[in-house]
């Protein structure tokens, strides 16, 4: 079993997704905001918004502290080459 980072990576590896699926891959709602704000700190994934564009790194801290999940099924993750280089 992967760490839920690199389960992150591998999930991702398919295609975007929704940060609703990405948060099962983590055993706590703090859990998955610590691993998924990692993950974009050293590059590894880029959050997108509903319409596919990037999320500035000063609105991340927003979109995770309000993490109901209606307001997370608006935001996606897509790994990066540097990411994907992590897992394959």
């Amino acid at each position: 079993m992967y760490a839920p980072e690199l389960e992150t990576l591998d999930q991702l590896l398919g295609g975007d997704m929704p940060l609703t699926v990405i948060a099962k891959l983590y055993s706590s709602p703090e859990a998955f905001r610590t691993g998924v704000r990692e993950l974009l700190s050293c590059g590894d994934v880029l959050l997108l918004d509903s319409e596919g564009n990037g999320v500035p790194t000063w609105r991340w801290r927003e979109v995770f502290d309000l993490s109901s999940a209606e307001h997370l099924g608006k935001f996606q993750l897509r790994v990066t080459p540097q990411g994907a280089k992590r897992v394959i």
